[in-house]
């Protein structure tokens, strides 16, 4: 997975799933999934009760998916100074994130790790708007 996106893009992503990792306190890693594909990339949360998604615009390069820890990713990007950051994950799932001159490096799992998501019928879906 390869990308650039807008800082605002992650922040307004990671929020509701910060929201379910307070939750889940005793879970030491409490994963994301990031699935990039087209010109989106797709966050997906859940601790089993609750699952929130979300998908934002992305400059997509290289699709793919990978999981990360939620909080290491939202601290990570709310201190970047930068509007634009690029994404990169490699086969092993390590995730590095570029912007200016700042450089990190998470350890996520395989998307396939992640708990597969109930398949809801259209009336009982909700879909909320967001505001900018």
């Amino acid at each position: 997975m390869n990308l650039t996106i807008a800082k605002d893009q992650i922040l307004i992503a990671c929020r509701p799933s910060k929201t379910l990792s307070a939750r889940a306190r005793r879970c030491l890693f409490f994963p994301m999934c990031c699935c990039a594909r087209g010109k989106r990339l797709e966050f997906t949360a859940t601790d089993l009760d609750v699952t929130v998604a979300c998908s934002v615009e992305a400059n997509v390069k290289k699709g793919g998916s990978t999981t990360v820890p939620v909080k290491k990713l939202f601290g990570i990007v709310r201190e970047l100074g930068g509007n634009e950051i690029d994404i990169e994950t490699d086969d092993k799932n390590i995730t590095s994130i570029h912007c200016n001159s700042s450089f990190y490096k998470i350890h996520g799992l395989g998307a396939d790790e992640f708990p597969p998501l109930p398949k809801f019928k259209d009336d009982k879906k909700v879909s909320l708007p967001r505001k900018p």
